[in-house]
């Protein structure tokens, strides 16, 4: 039965509730909106994983400790527009606790599907791949209005983890085929992941950009996929 699709449905109403009250700016009642929108994608993945065909599977551990950090990442990006004075601490927090997440995602990979007898290509790629997208990043620094600052550390570790999560994942649906469910979607969410981040990049470090319209879809891509990575769980074999 799919049972997922009750938090799943809750988590979706929620999160257009959220968005109403967090582009009216009405910041503290948003925090709390997020974090319930948060604990509905953390519900998700625990009721799909404890109701597919491998519910015995440690892959699914892995899975719902790297969406409890997204959580905390919401919390602590989200505290920092109401402890001003305490900003910067509150985004390296949240960008520490979204690294975390992707760490253990990573993790639960390598642990359980990644075959590393397997050409050492599937590694190497995606390493090289995942360094020519942090330069290019940095890149973004020097030709658009985006300014890093004194973030430009935890961007360049973070933006690493994410990039490679995402290229290490697509390695493994080619390795594998594309014959496990599970690996397919969620190399599909982490893609809206890092859409998402992409475009708060935007919000967070250049002018301009903090409008309606870049904070609607900036959102709606980050819960596709943490929703995606949550339902995935359903697909374990």
């Amino acid at each position: 039965m799919l049972y997922w699709l009750i938090p799943l449905i809750i988590g979706v109403l929620l999160l257009g509730v959220f968005l109403f009250f967090r582009v009216k700016e009405q910041r503290k009642i948003a925090v709390i909106l997020k974090g319930c929108t948060s604990l509905m994608f953390i519900a998700t993945a625990v009721v799909a994983w404890l109701t597919s065909k491998n519910p015995n599977s440690w892959f699914g551990i892995f899975v719902i400790v790297g969406l409890v950090f997204g959580l905390l990442g919401d919390i602590f990006l989200d505290i920092k527009y109401i402890d001003t004075k305490k900003e910067h601490l509150w985004t390296v927090l949240g960008f520490f606790a979204f690294a975390a997440g992707h760490i253990f995602f990573t993790a639960g990979l390598f642990a359980h599907f990644f075959d590393f007898h397997s050409n050492i290509l599937f590694i190497i790629i995606p390493f090289i791949v995942t360094i020519v997208l942090v330069l290019v990043t940095l890149l973004m620094e020097k030709i658009s209005m985006i300014r890093y600052k004194e973030m430009k550390p935890y961007v360049i570790i973070y933006g690493f983890v994410l990039f490679f999560t995402v290229t290490i994942y697509l390695s493994a649906c080619i390795q594998t085929g594309w014959k496990i469910t599970t690996l397919d979607i969620m190399f599909g969410g982490f893609v809206a992941f890092a859409l998402s981040d992409l475009i708060l990049n935007n919000t967070y470090f250049a002018s301009g950009f903090n409008t309606p319209a870049f904070i609607i879809s900036n959102h709606v891509l980050y819960y596709a996929a943490q929703f995606a990575i949550a339902v995935a769980l359903f697909f374990l074999i």
